[in-house]
């Protein structure tokens, strides 16, 4: 079964490098995000599914992705065999950090010599590595400010709206995610019914700074999701 991972607000892709490399049994492709153009979500919907495989793929949807994840589960698409939700939501994170995000020079604050204490304390973990830290601030540099402010300004304006899909999910939660709050974990038992969640020790980028465990995981979730069983499972 293939996987087609969607990423994080940095839209490249990069930062997957890490999970990847501990999936060697899997077939994989990643979807960039446009990084051009309209940056809501309806248009990066549109965008995504015009990349979609022809062939049966579960779906790991990373942080600003979740939203996606959500309308493709919801659109009834054949192929779509289920979705693995990463550190996500499906409403605004947190209004505040998200108008705070918009207004700060983000690519100027990295250049700072605080930057990595930063980076570690929000993003990453204490024991993030040095490689780690120069692939996060590579693919953060490879950004343009307005296309940053221009994704925060489709976070901050999303809505939750329940729903009540049967596509089998999993949610992988990051202990101590200091961007997304774990009530946001709700918004997914509330639309789906049928979904296997499971926590993981670690900061937002758990895919990043966990990624034996996150790969373990996404292992032990795609069998039960390709058969469709009823899982409703939590550790």
């Amino acid at each position: 079964m293939k996987l087609v991972l969607l990423p994080g607000m940095d839209g490249t892709g990069d930062l997957f490098s890490p999970l990847l490399q501990m999936l060697p049994g899997f077939q994989w492709e990643v979807i960039a995000l446009p990084n051009s153009g309209a940056q809501d979500y309806a248009s990066i919907i549109v965008y995504v599914k015009q990349r979609l495989p022809d062939e049966d793929f579960i779906l790991i949807a990373e942080s600003f992705s979740g939203p996606i994840g959500m309308a493709l589960a919801k659109s009834g698409m054949e192929n779509l065999k289920g979705v693995i939700f990463v550190a996500t939501f499906l409403s605004t994170p947190s209004k505040c950090l998200v108008f705070l995000a918009r207004c700060l020079p983000l690519k100027f604050l990295l250049k700072l010599p605080f930057s990595t204490l930063f980076i570690k304390a929000l993003f990453l973990g204490s024991d993030a590595s040095d490689e780690l830290i120069h692939l996060f601030k590579t693919c953060l540099y490879s950004l343009s400010s307005a296309l940053i402010k221009a994704r925060l300004g489709a976070m901050y304006s999303l809505i939750y709206h329940p729903r009540d899909i049967e596509l089998p999910v999993g949610y992988i939660q990051a202990v101590s995610d200091k961007l997304v709050c774990s009530g946001k974990l709700n918004e997914f038992r509330n639309s789906f019914n049928n979904i296997m969640v499971k926590t993981i020790e670690g900061p937002h980028f758990i895919l990043q700074s966990k990624p034996e465990q996150c790969a373990a995981v996404i292992s032990e979730m795609v069998p039960m999701l390709k058969k469709h069983s009823k899982l409703v499972i939590e550790n």
